[in-house]
Formats: C-alpha cells, sequence, structure tokens
C-alpha cells in the first residue's frame, strides 16, 4: 500500500487517542506509600513499579508532544517537511515513523551531535 498523508494522519490521531488513555492509566495509578509496607521487599517492589511507570510517564508525554506536533504541522501545512533543512522527508521514513521531525540526514546529524555532546 503506498504512503497516503490522509492515512499517516489518521494513524497521528489514533496514536494521540491511545497515548492520551495511556497517560490517563498511569496517572491514576495508586501506590501503597513506600516504607510503609509489612515487608522490606514489598517496599522494593513497589518503589521499583513507581520508578518504571514514572519513566514510562516521561516517555509517553514525550510521544505524545510529538505526535501532536506533527498533527499541527497538517494544520499549517508543514507536515513532512524537515524541520532543520527544509526537505520532504522521505515517505519511507514518514511511514515508519508518522511524526518524524527530520529528514534522514539531518536525524543523523542530530544523533551525531547529541552523541559528541553527550562524551563530552
Amino acid at each position: 500500500m503506498p504512503f497516503s498523508y490522509e492515512r499517516a494522519k489518521r494513524e497521528l490521531l489514533e496514536e494521540q487517542a491511545k497515548l492520551r488513555q495511556q497517560l490517563e492509566r498511569i496517572e491514576n495509578a495508586e501506590y501503597e506509600s513506600v516504607g510503609y509496607g509489612n515487608h522490606m521487599a514489598d517496599d522494593a517492589t513497589g518503589a521499583f513499579d513507581q520508578a518504571v511507570d514514572q519513566a514510562l510517564l516521561r516517555k509517553v508525554e514525550n510521544t505524545l508532544r510529538e505526535v501532536e506536533r506533527a498533527l499541527a504541522k497538517f494544520e499549517d501545512g508543514t507536515y513532512g517537511l524537515c524541520e532543520s533543512c527544509g526537505t520532504r522527508i522521505e515517505r519511507a521514513r514518514l511511514e515508519v515513523l508518522p511524526y518524524a521531525r527530520y529528514c534522514l540526514d539531518c536525524q543523523t546529524r542530530q544523533e551525531r551531535n547529541s552523541t559528541r555532546m553527550a562524551a563530552r
């Protein structure tokens, strides 16, 4: 099936709804207070579960922001254009990652720069 901007938008809207549900589920999770259990192992498990959920919460929030940014680009007519160089993002890349912000060359450059900065 060839790439379709309409399908990409529909998939982004579906992903947005799914991410919002995930976000709500994570935010509504209830935990017992860590340190007040009867067993140290139970406290450790509770603390681990909370840490995992917090990491997942950040990941879902970040992905939701990217999806919403891509949907806004549909509205202003810039969907599929690289935010760095302005060229059209490869259709194959958008099929795999419909909220891609950069073409493959610019994404590679960004990742290389991030790696260099982290190594310092």
